[in-house]
């Protein structure tokens, strides 16, 4: 199997934060909350969602198991999300989370730069009309 370029030790940690992330959104905890059921602090946690630090497959597997989700559950969303399964759908269909995995590993300035580049967009090429329906009317 071929493997991006921009795959680095960075852009999986990222991704694996992404994950636990929205797998903690979703199941409506807090940092706090499953940082202790797991045996972590918040920072160290909140980090890890972040991407800026590794986490060992002990403390992964309490995080997993804080979540009440399998570890391969997140091994294998991090795997679509890496592109391992083409063949699946490898994006969420929710937008707002969606949004947050695409930009998860953008540098911040790469962030502001894709904004504004949105922003002016958008104003640059407003949505078109709609058109007026063109046919015939039934004779009455």
């Amino acid at each position: 199997m071929h493997f991006a370029y921009s795959e680095n030790a960075q852009v999986i940690r990222a991704a694996l934060g992404s994950v636990l992330r929205t797998r903690r959104e979703a199941a409506r905890r807090t940092l706090s909350e499953v940082a202790a059921e797991a045996g972590l602090s918040p920072a160290h946690l909140s980090e890890v969602e972040r991407g800026l630090k590794e986490i060992s497959t002990e403390r992964l597997v309490a995080v997993a198991h804080a979540l009440a989700i399998s570890p391969a559950g997140i091994y294998s969303e991090l795997a679509r999300l890496l592109g391992a399964e083409p063949d699946q759908r490898a994006w969420p269909e929710d937008p707002p989370v969606k949004l947050r995995l695409a930009t998860a590993s953008l540098p911040l300035e790469a962030l502001r730069s894709v904004a504004d580049f949105s922003a002016y967009l958008a104003m640059a090429n407003p949505p078109p009309k709609p058109k007026e329906r063109i046919g015939f009317t039934p004779r009455r």
